[in-house]
């Protein structure tokens, strides 16, 4: 896995990336960027996502945001 800015999660029973981001409440698209390489219709018990915690806003985004 590439370097992490945020923290793993290691997938569980039921997971998804969009139920993950809600958990994290952190964007979807955010969780999705930081994990180009994984098979998002196919994870597997034990695989390793990235929760990016803070990003830097563009000019013309909202403030940044952090994991809670």
């Amino acid at each position: 896995m590439n370097h992490c800015h945020g923290f793993l999660h290691i997938v569980e029973k039921g997971d998804t990336l969009y139920l993950l981001s809600r958990r994290y409440h952190v964007p979807l698209w955010a969780v999705l960027n930081a994990n180009p390489y994984v098979n998002i219709y196919n994870l597997q018990i034990g695989d390793e996502i990235c929760i990016p915690c803070r990003i830097r806003p563009r000019e013309d985004c909202a403030a940044p945001y952090d994991c809670q």
